[in-house]
């Protein structure tokens, strides 16, 4: 599986650079071509709000959001919430979704995760054995 942080299914969505959106459709398309494509509750959240905070139309946000949950997503559950906090307090607690991604992505044997956010991310990879391929 292929895990997609929200930073990537973003750009996917929003063209801020062209090259990163070119990026993110590629890979993302891919995986779900593959069918190895997933995201969490939390990457569909913060896409929402990512999206409402860049002022897309709320019905482009509603038809955005329907098809990322029509696709394989999984819930956040405590385990995911014990694993991030440990996480957390190794790099920050300011960081916590970030933890909360990795742990989740790791609970249900992903192969690669995805993201945008080098600095946080950097710092997570020293304690997880999941490969993170930083974009």
């Amino acid at each position: 599986m292929t895990y997609f942080d929200s930073d990537v299914i973003f750009n996917y969505i929003v063209t801020q650079d062209p090259a990163k959106n070119q990026q993110a459709n590629q890979l993302i398309l891919e995986a779900i071509t593959r069918n190895d494509f997933v995201i969490s509750t939390l990457v569909v959240n913060e896409v929402g709000y990512g999206l409402a905070r860049f002022n897309v139309e709320n019905q482009i946000i509603k038809s955005e959001l329907d098809y990322l949950i029509s696709l394989n997503m999984t819930s956040i559950h405590q385990q995911h919430l014990s694993r991030a906090l440990y996480l957390s307090e190794a790099i920050g607690f300011k960081h916590i979704n970030d933890c909360i991604h990795t742990a989740v992505a790791e609970s249900i044997g992903c192969d690669t995760f995805y993201p945008y956010n080098k600095s946080d991310f950097k710092r997570i990879q020293r304690y997880t054995d999941l490969k993170i391929v930083i974009l």
